[in-house]
C-alpha cells in the first residue's frame, strides 16, 4: 500500500478524530461542550471588566510610563470634566458658576466643583504682579489724578467725580490748544497724552445704569493701572479672550459600571438644563476625558442595537437562502456562539478586561469564525447531495474541507498572535485574546457542529445513484477557454451577463487586473492616518463640540503637557523656554503666583506711599445725593472739550488728543440724556444714587487695598491659598508646569510638533499629548511590525502547508492583491486609517488568507484540473458576503470610528472576494497543468483548466463550470 502525503496523512487524522471521538460520542461531547459554555459565561461575567480607550491608552512602558506614574503619585489622576460656560456679561457668567457650582457640589456624583480659587491671601500684594513698567504707569498716574483722589476722599459724590474730571481734561488740553493748533511745541518738552479711558468707563456705566439695573463693573482700574493683563485677579478661571468662563468638576466614577461616568455626566447635564430659564443669555457644556469617554460609549452602544439586527438578520437571511432552511445554519451559529464564549471566557481568565478596541473581539470571531461553519456545511452538503449518508458526508467533509480550514485558521492565529511581539499592551491583549479566541471558535466548529448535524440533521440525501451524483457535482471541459459560468448561490439573484464575459477570458482578467493594481499600488504613498480621536465620535456630539469651541476661541484645551521640576528656580528657567516655543501657547506653573524680581518692585511700590498720603481713605464721608441738573450741565461742558473731526485736521502738534475717544465720549454723553428723556428725571435719579453707593464702596476698596499694598513685603510660597497651590506642588514636593499647545492638540501631526519641541527642554514631559503621541506612534510601529511578523509566519505556515512553491504563490494571491486594492479603494473613497478601523484588518486578512488555501487545496485534491468547485465557490462567496453584511450595517452608524470599520471591511472584503473568484480562477486557468481526459471525466469537476484540451465529450459538455450550485 503506497505511503500516504503529508496533506493525506492531515486529512486522515482530522478523520479519525471526527470518527472516534466526536461522532462516536455525540451526545456526550454536547454535553461537555454546553457545560464549558456555562462555565465561561460564568467566569465572564464574574471577571470581565470594560475600560476606556483613554485607559486603554495611557498604560506607557519605559521612561515615559516611569515619569508618568510619578506625576500620578505627586499630584493624583482625579476623573475631572471642564463644564464651559459662555455668556457675552461677564457678570452674568460669573453668577451663573457661582449657582450651577454650589448645586453640583451639593450632588453626590460630584466631588468638588471649582469655579474660582480664593485669592484673598494675595490681594495686599497684588502691586508685585505688576510689571516695574506698570508700576512706573501706576506712579503717574497717582500724580495726575493726585488732586482727584484727595478732593475726591474728603468730598465723594458723582457730582463731584465729574467735576474733577472736567477740571483735569481742560487742564491738559489747554497748552495743547497753544501748541497744538499754532504748531508750536518746545524741543525736549515730554507730556503725557491726554487719557480719556477712564472717562469713557465711567459713562458707560452710567448710562448703563440709567437704562436699568445692571450688574456693577468697577471702572477705578482706569485710573490707576490697565485691567487683568497677567490674569483675573478675582481668581476666576477665563480663558484668555474671557469669552469662555470654566467649571473644573471633580467626578465620582462607577468602576462596576459599563457606563461609569453615566450619573455624575448626566447629573451635569440635568443641572444646566434645569438653570436655562434663568439664565437664557448663558451657554453651557460639559467636556475633558469622562464626557468625551461617556459620549463615545453611549453613541456606541445606541448604534449598536440597530446595527446587530441589522447585520445578524441580513446574514441570517442570506445563510438561510443559500443553505434552503434554517437547521444547518442554526446549528452553525450554535457552534460559533459556544466558541466566542469560550472566548470571552479566555479573556476573562487571562486578561480581565475588554477596551474600545478589544471590543472588536466578538464581531470578529463571528465575522472569521463564522466562515469555518460555512465552508463545513457547505462540503457537507455537497457530499449529502451525492447520496452518502450524514456520518459518511461529515467524514468526507472533514477530510476534505478540513485540512483547508485548519490551515486558514492556524494561519490567521499567527498573524493575531504577532500583535505580541509589538510591545505596545493594548495590541498585546488585542492579539492575545483574538488569537486564542479564534482558535476556539475553530474548536468549537469542529467539536460541536458534527454532533449537532449527525443527531437533528433530517433532511433526506439523494438516492446516491452515478446520474444523481454527476447532476450534481459537475465538471465541464472546455475548447481553450472556461465554459458557462454558473452562480453558486442558487436562491440569489445571478450576476450580470458581463460575468461570463470576464470568465471566459482569463488572460483578459489578468490584464486589466495587472492594470488596476499598478494604479492600486500609486494609491497606497497616499494614504494618510488620523490620530485625532476626536474624529471617532459622532457629529454632533457635546462634549467634542465643546472642546472644539475651547480650542477656537482660546487656542487651549483640556489637555495639556507636563513636565515637572525640583525647585522654583528650574520652574523659572523652564518656564521661559518653554514660552519661547512656537508650539506652545501659554504655560501655568507656580511661578505665575510667585513673581521675580520683587525686591524691585517694593522699592517702586514703597515710592508710591507719598502720594497717598494727601488722601483720607481712613474714613471716607458718605456722598451726598445725585444731583441730575448740575451732573447733565458738567457732562455737556466736557462734551464741548472734546475736539471735531474738522478740530483735529488743523491740529498740527505731535501730540494729537485722541480723537476716537472723544467721539465715543460726545457720544455716550448724548445717549446718558436720552436715557434720562426716556425714563424720567426721579427714576434715573433713584438709579444712579444705587450706582453712587457702589461706586465709592468700590472706591474705598480700591484705596485701602492700594494703601496696604504699598506697606506689604514680598509673595512667600506660603502665602498661595492652599487650593491653588495643590495644583502646582506635588505631596513629593516636586513642582508641576503645565504646558498647553497651540492649535489642535488632538492631531497627530501638532502633536508630534509639541512633543518634539516639549522634550527639547525637558526630555521626561509627559502628559496627555505626550501619552497620545506615545501610543499612537507605538501602535503605528506595532503594525507595521506586526505587518512583518505576520507576512513571515504565514509564508511560513503556507509553505509548510503546501510544500509547493508555484502553489504558495497562487494561494497568496487573494490576501497581496487584495490588500493593493485595498489601497486603491481607500483613496477613491478618501477613507483614511485610524485607531479604530486599524484594529479590523486582521477581518480583511482573513477572508484572504482562508480564499487562497482552500480554493488551492481543492485544486490539488480534485488532481489539480478544478478550478472553484461547487462547495469551495458557495462557502468563498458565502463567507465574504456574511462578513460583508455584518459589517456593513455599520455604514448607517453615527459614530464614525464604526462608520469607517464598516466601510474598510465591506471594501476590504469585497476586494479580496473579486480577487478570489476572478483573478485566482484566471490565474489557475493560465498555469494549471492540462489534465488527462480521464482525470476531467471522473473527478466531478466543477470547471477545467487550460486552453488546449481535447474535444469534450456530449456528455461533458452539459456540464457546469466553476460556479454549479444546480442541487437536488
Amino acid at each position: 500500500m503506497r505511503g500516504h502525503t503529508p496533506c493525506e496523512a492531515r486529512r486522515m487524522s482530522l478523520r479519525k478524530l471526527l470518527s472516534h471521538t466526536v461522532l462516536a460520542y455525540p451526545r456526550t461531547t454536547l454535553v461537555v461542550a454546553v457545560l464549558l459554555t456555562l462555565l465561561s459565561v460564568w467566569v465572564a461575567i464574574a471577571r470581565l471588566r470594560f475600560t476606556s480607550t483613554h485607559q486603554a491608552m495611557s498604560s506607557l512602558s519605559g521612561r515615559v510610563g516611569q515619569v508618568q506614574e510619578r506625576y500620578n503619585q505627586a499630584f493624583g489622576d482625579p476623573d475631572q470634566v471642564v463644564i464651559v460656560v459662555e455668556a457675552a456679561d461677564q457678570e452674568q457668567a460669573k453668577r451663573y458658576a457661582a449657582v450651577l457650582a454650589g448645586r453640583l457640589e451639593a450632588s453626590a456624583d460630584i466631588e468638588e466643583a471649582i469655579y474660582r480659587f480664593d485669592l484673598t491671601s494675595l490681594e495686599d500684594h497684588f502691586l508685585m504682579y505688576l510689571t516695574p513698567q506698570q508700576l512706573n504707569d501706576l506712579r503717574d498716574k497717582l500724580e495726575e489724578h493726585a488732586s482727584l483722589l484727595e478732593e475726591l476722599s474728603a468730598k465723594p459724590g458723582i457730582n463731584r467725580l465729574f467735576q474733577l474730571i472736567h477740571r483735569e481734561i481742560s487742564s491738559a488740553l489747554v497748552g495743547r490748544l497753544f501748541t497744538g493748533f499754532l504748531g508750536e511745541e518746545e524741543e525736549g518738552e515730554v507730556k503725557r497724552p491726554v487719557e480719556l479711558q477712564p472717562l469713557i468707563a465711567l459713562l458707560t456705566q452710567l448710562e448703563a445704569w440709567a437704562s436699568g439695573p445692571r450688574s456693577y463693573t468697577s471702572p477705578w482700574k482706569q485710573f490707576m493701572v490697565e485691567a487683568d493683563e497677567n490674569g483675573d485677579r478675582e481668581g476666576y478661571l477665563w480663558s484668555d479672550n474671557k469669552q469662555l468662563l470654566f467649571i473644573l468638576a471633580t467626578v465620582r466614577a462607577d468602576p462596576t459600571s459599563l457606563h461609569k461616568f453615566e450619573r455624575p455626566i448626566q447629573s451635569i447635564r440635568g443641572e444646566i438644563r434645569s438653570l436655562q430659564s434663568r439664565y437664557p443669555g448663558v451657554k453651557a457644556g460639559v467636556t475633558g476625558g469622562p464626557a468625551l469617554e461617556y459620549d463615545e460609549v453611549t453613541a456606541a452602544q445606541r448604534d449598536s442595537g440597530l446595527m446587530t439586527f441589522i447585520s445578524l438578520g441580513g446574514v441570517t437571511l442570506l445563510v438561510a437562502a443559500v443553505f434552503r432552511g434554517v437547521l444547518r445554519p442554526l446549528m452553525g451559529m450554535i457552534a460559533l456562539v459556544m466558541g466566542v464564549c469560550w472566548a470571552f471566557g479566555f479573556a476573562a481568565v487571562t486578561v480581565g478586561h475588554l477596551n474600545m478596541m478589544s471590543m472588536v473581539l466578538a464581531p470578529m470571531l463571528i465575522g472569521i469564525g463564522m466562515d469555518y461553519g460555512i465552508h463545513l456545511v457547505a462540503r457537507y452538503e455537497e457530499e449529502r447531495g451525492a447520496g452518502h449518508t450524514i456520518q459518511e458526508s461529515l467524514e468526507q467533509a472533514f477530510e476534505g474541507a478540513g485540512p483547508g480550514i485548519l490551515h486558514a485558521a492556524i494561519t490567521t492565529s499567527v498573524a493575531l498572535f504577532a500583535l505580541l511581539l509589538t510591545g505596545v499592551s493594548v495590541l498585546q491583549e488585542l492579539g492575545l485574546i483574538t488569537g486564542f479566541g479564534l482558535l476556539l471558535t475553530l474548536v468549537s466548529t469542529f467539536v460541536v457542529l458534527p454532533p449537532l448535524l449527525l443527531l437533528w440533521d433530517r433532511r433526506p440525501a439523494t438516492d446516491g445513484s452515478a446520474e444523481n451524483a454527476a447532476a450534481t457535482v459537475k465538471g465541464h471541459v472546455m475548447r481553450g477557454k472556461v465554459g458557462d459560468i454558473r452562480w453558486p448561490l442558487p436562491y440569489l439573484p445571478k450576476p450580470p451577463d458581463f460575468m461570463e464575459f470576464w470568465y471566459r477570458r482569463p488572460r483578459t482578467v489578468l490584464l486589466l487586473s495587472a492594470i488596476g493594481t499598478l494604479a492600486a499600488l500609486y494609491a497606497m504613498s497616499r494614504i494618510e492616518f488620523d490620530g485625532n480621536v476626536l474624529h471617532l465620535q459622532a457629529e454632533g456630539t457635546e462634549s467634542v463640540d465643546w472642546e472644539l469651541k475651547i480650542i477656537r476661541q482660546s487656542e487651549r484645551s483640556t489637555i495639556y503637557g507636563v513636565i515637572l521640576a525640583e525647585n522654583l528656580e528650574e520652574v523659572r528657567t523652564k518656564t521661559k523656554a518653554l514660552e519661547a516655543l512656537a508650539s506652545v501657547s501659554k504655560v501655568e506653573s507656580i511661578a505665575m503666583l510667585i513673581p521675580e524680581d520683587q525686591e524691585r518692585k517694593l522699592r517702586l511700590a514703597h515710592d508710591l506711599r507719598p502720594l497717598l498720603a494727601k488722601a483720607d481713605l481712613s474714613t471716607l464721608p458718605q456722598p451726598g445725593p445725585v444731583d441730575l441738573d448740575e451732573l447733565l450741565n458738567t457732562l455737556q461742558r466736557i462734551k464741548a472739550k472734546m475736539l471735531t473731526a474738522e478740530d483735529a485736521e488743523k491740529w498740527t502738534g505731535k501730540d494729537k488728543p485722541p480723537l476716537e475717544q472723544m467721539t465715543q465720549v460726545r457720544r455716550l454723553v448724548d445717549r446718558f440724556e436720552r436715557r434720562i428723556q426716556q425714563r424720567g428725571y426721579a427714576e434715573v435719579r433713584r438709579r444712579l444714587a444705587v450706582f453712587q453707593d457702589k461706586l465709592f464702596d468700590d472706591f474705598s476698596d480700591k484705596m485701602s487695598l492700594l494703601g496696604r499694598a504699598v506697606a506689604s513685603g514680598p509673595v512667600e510660597l506660603d502665602d498661595v491659598p492652599n487650593d491653588l497651590k495643590k495644583q502646582f506642588v506635588g505631596r513629593d514636593g516636586s513642582y508641576l508646569i503645565r504646558v498647553y499647545p497651540k492649535g489642535d492638540p488632538w492631531e497627530f501631526a501638532s502633536q508630534i510638533t509639541f512633543v518634539r519641541e516639549l522634550r527639547s527642554v525637558d526630555p521626561d514631559a509627559v502628559g496627555d499629548p505626550v501619552k497620545g503621541f506615545e501610543v499612537i506612534s507605538a501602535m503605528k510601529r506595532g503594525y507595521q511590525q506586526v505587518a512583518i511578523y505576520a507576512l513571515i509566519g504565514v509564508a511560513a505556515l503556507f509553505l509548510l502547508n503546501l510544500r509547493d512553491l508555484r502553489y504558495f504563490l497562487l494561494a497568496k494571491v487573494p490576501l497581496l492583491i487584495g490588500a493593493i486594492w485595498i489601497a486603491g479603494l481607500m483613496e477613491l473613497f478618501h477613507l483614511k486609517f485610524n485607531l479604530a478601523n486599524l484594529i479590523i484588518i486582521p477581518l480583511i486578512v482573513a477572508p484572504g488568507v482562508e480564499n487562497g488555501l482552500l480554493i488551492i487545496h481543492r485544486f490539488r485534491e480534485e488532481g489539480e484540473a478544478a478550478i472553484l468547485p461547487k462547495s469551495i465557490g458557495k462557502g468563498v462567496v458565502l463567507s465574504s458576503l456574511t462578513t460583508m453584511i455584518g459589517f456593513g450595517s455599520l455604514l448607517m452608524a453615527h459614530h464614525r470610528g464604526a462608520y469607517s470599520i464598516g466601510l474598510l471591511v465591506t471594501l476590504g472584503v469585497g476586494a479580496v472576494l473579486l480577487v478570489s473568484v476572478v483573478v485566482l480562477p484566471a490565474l489557475l486557468t493560465v498555469v494549471a497543468r492540462h489534465p488527462s481526459k480521464e482525470a476531467i471525466s471522473g473527478s466531478g469537476l466543477l470547471a477545467e483548466g487550460a486552453p488546449g484540451q481535447l474535444e469534450p465529450s456530449a456528455q461533458n459538455i452539459e456540464q457546469d463550470t466553476i460556479f454549479n450550485s444546480k442541487e437536488k
